[in-house]
Parts: C-alpha cells; sequence; structure tokens
C-alpha cells in the first residue's frame, strides 16, 4: 500500500492541540533541569487507579452509517444488503484502569466498564434499542487486560483496538528525553482489511514539551501527543464496476502531565475524532480525560 507523507490538512493537527487542549503548562516555580528524564511508573503494592472518561461533542451521541451493498452475504437478497444500518455510540462512558506490581518488575492492567450512557430517542428503533441494551450490560465487565513494562510499553498480545486503548493509557518514552524531543507512539490507528487499496497517510508525534518545577518540589512533565492517519481509496470487488470508493481518517490528540519522582500520571486529556466515507460513513468525536482515582471502588478490584 503506498505511503505518503501526511496532508497538510492532517498536520493542522500538530497546531491545533495547543488550542484544543488548552495549552497551558502546569503551575511553576520555574523550569527544571534541561538534562534528559526518564520517565518510569512507579506502582504501589495496594495497585494504582484511574478513572477514563469519554464524553461525544454530539449531545445526542456520534451515529455511524454502514452501507452492505457491496459486501456478497449468502441467502441474503440484494435488497436487504442494500439496507443500510446505523451504529449508535454512548453519549458518555466511563472506564477504570488498574495498575498492579508484578513480581518481575512489570505491571499488570486491567480496564474495567463503569457507566454507559446511550442517547435517549423518543421512538427509538429496535437496533438502537438492541445496541443500547448491549452497551448497558459492558458496565461492570473486565474489557481487557494486559502487561507492561515500567515504561508503559505493552508486552500482552491483545486484539489492536485494546492494545491502542491501553498504550494510550499507559505509554512512555523507553528512553530517557530532553524537553523538545519527539518520539513516535506504538498505535496503529486503523487497519483497512485486504480487500482496500489506496493511498495511506501518517502522523505520529509524541513530544516532551516542558519539564516544570512546581512550588511542592515536584517534577511535571508534559507531554503533547499528535497522532493522525488517512486512508483514501476503493474496497474491491470481483466486479470491478462494483468497487466501492472510500475514505477513512482517525485522529488522536492530547495533552498529558506524568509526575516524574512519583511514576504516575496526574492527568491526560484531549480528543478522538474519526471522519468517513463509502462502507461506513460518519463523523464523530470524543473528548476523553484520565485522572487518578483512590480509593479504586471495591467492585472494580473484584471484576473478573
Amino acid at each position: 500500500m503506498p505511503r505518503r507523507p501526511a496532508l497538510p490538512v492532517v498536520l493542522l493537527l500538530s497546531l491545533s492541540s495547543a488550542f484544543l487542549l488548552g495549552a497551558a503548562p502546569p503551575a511553576a516555580t520555574g523550569a527544571a533541569s534541561s538534562a534528559p528524564v526518564t520517565l518510569r511508573w512507579k506502582v504501589p503494592p495496594e495497585s494504582l487507579g484511574y478513572a477514563y472518561t469519554t464524553e461525544d461533542t454530539d449531545p445526542q451521541g456520534g451515529r455511524m452509517r454502514v452501507d452492505l451493498s457491496s459486501l456478497k452475504s449468502q441467502g441474503v437478497s440484494v435488497g436487504k444488503r442494500r439496507q443500510l444500518f446505523t451504529i449508535q455510540q454512548p453519549t458518555q462512558a466511563e472506564m477504570v484502569l488498574v495498575l498492579t506490581p508484578k513480581p518481575s518488575g512489570d505491571v499488570a492492567a486491567k480496564v474495567v466498564v463503569t457507566r454507559m450512557d446511550m442517547p435517549k430517542a423518543r421512538r427509538p428503533s429496535k437496533q438502537d434499542q438492541s445496541m443500547a441494551k448491549a452497551m448497558k450490560s459492558m458496565e461492570g465487565t473486565v474489557q481487557l487486560r494486559g502487561s507492561l513494562t515500567p515504561s508503559g510499553l505493552v508486552t500482552s498480545d491483545l486484539k489492536r483496538e485494546q492494545r491502542n486503548l491501553l498504550a494510550f493509557m499507559v505509554e512512555l518514552p523507553t528512553k530517557p528525553v530532553s524537553v523538545g524531543e519527539v518520539w513516535t507512539h506504538s498505535a496503529d490507528l486503523l487497519k483497512m482489511g485486504g480487500r482496500w487499496q489506496g493511498e495511506h497517510e501518517v502522523l505520529n508525534r509524541v513530544e516532551l514539551v516542558a519539564l516544570e518545577r512546581e512550588a511542592e518540589g515536584r517534577t511535571v512533565a508534559v507531554i503533547d501527543f499528535t497522532l493522525a492517519e488517512r486512508h483514501d481509496g476503493k474496497f474491491e470487488h470481483s466486479d470491478p464496476s462494483k468497487s466501492m470508493p472510500g475514505m477513512m481518517e482517525m485522529s488522536y490528540v492530547a495533552r498529558g502531565e506524568f509526575l516524574v519522582e512519583e511514576g504516575r500520571w496526574r492527568r491526560i486529556a484531549g480528543q478522538m475524532s474519526t471522519l468517513s466515507k463509502g462502507l461506513m460513513t460518519g463523523n464523530t468525536a470524543q473528548r476523553f480525560a484520565m485522572v487518578p482515582l483512590a480509593p479504586i471502588p471495591a467492585e472494580v478490584l473484584a471484576a473478573e
């Protein structure tokens, strides 16, 4: 699949992060030493908890429309295949990340869904009712378990979406970094499948933008994340006249504040957006934030 430098419209994401995230570094007495700093998780024996919340920018919740007209479905009439169906997304959701140290020095992680709020419609369709029921049934369940190194590198064999979620929560630079230094993130935002043919554009930039010493003596590493991926092309069909053109773009823009001496995030916040046309059509955006949670609810610790 051809790969080119990211288009200017995607590159603008790096400029938008300051406005999107209210980009003022935390109140501080001054800049810390310019020497490289090593960022590592320091998880206490009693575990470390974070509340991860998302909110759709549309009060009615985002919707993704799926068109099956070009897909072969044995035993399903062409008329029914052409019917569109819609995937409704939650208006708000909350998950809890629990980190627990392992004897090996690595860290065990689990993510538990604690809340799923679906949009309320006056006359919801059967499909919307079914989707809302499925989403609500996720509350109280463990969505993923994984392991990570002290640098936040996810070592478990997880599905791409699960690995991305966990990596966005925990990943740190694997080597010492200085203010202004840029590196890449391990997240793989999009996978288009074997039938996709087209061009691929990508932006993957993580930067240590500030290293500040607070009045309390704590050192705060301020890290900006700007990731975007775009695919333009088509889903091929055995009959070329039935190939379906499409486009998909996904972006992740965030700012994190890491407490260096304490070895933990104080906060990560940002926005994740998806724009697609073709087989799937939608334009959705979710604001998210991850903050410490203490004490960790007993039902979350007990969730299996």
